[in-house]
């Protein structure tokens, strides 16, 4: 019975020494965290210039109007056509939330072309055929986008024009004194989308792709009969890859806290 008396105000005497003790100790340093780097918010509004280029492809489509002078005369044609393209781009965006709506205007250098794979085989028109080439091509367009993050996702839409070139070749028949060139610009209408990513401050990337109708092209090959002609029809798929500077002005970059 004396153990366990003695034991149990032995317990009792070192919980009531055990607060005392604590207090003894020095007093814990207090640091304060580090604060976290801001999260920078990504605007697109302003000007901005960049550099683009890539492939496009697509289907040249003619028709000859004049009744055909032999059975093997092939009048309507139709092949494809391939090449690459580099150019620039300018333009100008606003920002309202998430929403992104601007206008841009570009022009490329191009070597889009191709060639008929029919080849007449009848006279009078033995081993004449068709050729495209598309020599430089730009558009004006408006924008609309949705930005997530550094994203900015896209679609576009205006007016395109074309440096575009048909040949009539009649290579056994008159040579180079039976054909015909005839070099014309030519308006038409585009859509596109596409998306471009703020990599660094001021600077961004984008992929875009783009469907180009051109309308129509004519070669009169003689004033009379007026049906004495060709018409093309020319479209153009195209994907684009750049690099745009932001130039930003008025609109600087806050961070977010």
């Amino acid at each position: 019975m004396k153990k366990i008396l003695f034991g149990t105000i032995g317990i009792v005497a070192l919980g009531m020494s055990a607060p005392a003790s604590a207090a003894d100790l020095a007093a814990r340093p207090y640091t304060k965290a580090p604060i976290a780097a801001p999260a920078p918010i990504y605007t697109w509004t302003g000007i901005y210039l960049g550099i683009q280029g890539g492939g496009g492809w697509g289907r040249s489509n003619e028709t000859y109007f004049l009744a055909p002078n032999t059975p093997a005369f092939a009048g309507t044609q139709n092949y494809d056509t391939s090449g690459g393209f580099v150019g620039g781009v300018a333009g100008y965006n606003w920002q309202m939330g998430a929403f992104v709506v601007g206008l841009e205007g570009d022009y490329h250098w191009a070597d889009i072309n191709g060639r008929s794979s029919v080849i007449n085989v009848g006279p009078p028109n033995l081993g004449d055929s068709y050729a495209t080439k598309l020599r430089g091509f730009g558009d004006i367009k408006g924008r609309v986008g949705y930005a997530w993050g550094p994203a900015l996702w896209f679609v576009s839409g205006g007016a395109a024009a074309g440096d575009i070139q048909h040949r009539y070749d009649a290579a056994l028949n008159g040579g180079a004194a039976n054909t015909f060139v005839q070099n014309d610009w030519r308006w038409g209408w585009t859509l596109g989308t596409g998306v471009e990513y703020m990599f660094a401050p001021n600077w961004s990337a984008k992929v875009e792709y783009n469907y180009i109708d051109l309308g129509k092209s004519t070669i009169q090959y003689a004033a009379v009969p007026a049906t004495n002609r060709s018409e093309w029809n020319d479209t153009i798929h195209t994907i684009k890859a750049g690099v745009n500077y932001h130039f930003n002005w008025g609109t600087p970059v806050v961070a977010k806290y």
